[in-house]
């Protein structure tokens, strides 16, 4: 599975351009997640980026506007996990975000992937570092799980070959993108740390 990205939480200058040419470059799955976004603000967003790659889109709130506007699918966290059961039975990849190994164990089959963090020491979160002791975490992967498991959390170019070796079945890039594109705005300084780490993964 090749690495999926993340997009930043609040908007940033030129993020929709740095967010096609991602998809340009080869990016499967983008998810939007933008907590502070009303319904119109998300689909206004939605609206600004490339129509031939929403259905590459899966969103973190606001799930409704899936299918109408064609999105690839929705993902779960602690706020919209009440929602779970009213898209059980709706025939579209659905993710899942968990934090613990309990919560890995007990995964439901119905989710594709699920988002593990923090896996390493969080790039855009200060002091927000791994919970989950490694040894057990690789233990785990090495067995035949139904739900992929992705890492998320401090995910770069240095470490994802480490990620890899514990047996992910995916990485996600978050930090590690849009820290320095906040700061620079600089869209293939982004493509390239995206490509970089890609390389590595696959």
């Amino acid at each position: 599975m090749k690495p999926i990205v993340i997009c930043y939480p609040t908007q940033l200058n030129k993020e929709v351009e740095a967010i096609n040419a991602l998809f340009e470059a080869g990016l499967e799955i983008l998810h939007v997640r933008k907590p502070a976004y009303s319904e119109a603000d998300m689909i206004a967003f939605i609206d600004s980026i490339d129509a031939q790659y929403h259905n590459r889109i899966v969103v973190h709130s606001h799930l409704s506007i899936v299918e109408p506007k064609g999105l690839r699918g929705v993902h779960f966290t602690s706020y919209n996990r009440h929602l779970i059961d009213d898209y059980s039975n709706k025939a579209m990849p659905k993710s899942i975000s968990v934090h613990s190994m309990s919560e890995l164990i007990n995964l439901s089959e119905s989710f594709n992937y699920a988002l593990l963090s923090p896996v390493f020491e969080s790039i855009s979160k200060e002091g927000y570092g791994p919970a989950i002791d490694q040894t057990i975490l690789k233990k785990f992967l090495a067995t035949i799980h139904d739900v992929k498991v992705l890492a998320l959390g401090g995910i770069d170019h240095k470490n994802v070959d480490v990620a890899k070796e514990l047996g992910f079945d995916g990485v996600v890039l978050h930090g590690h993108l849009w820290a320095q594109f906040e700061n620079d705005g600089d869209i293939e300084g982004v493509v390239e740390r995206f490509k970089e780490v890609t390389e590595k993964w696959t």
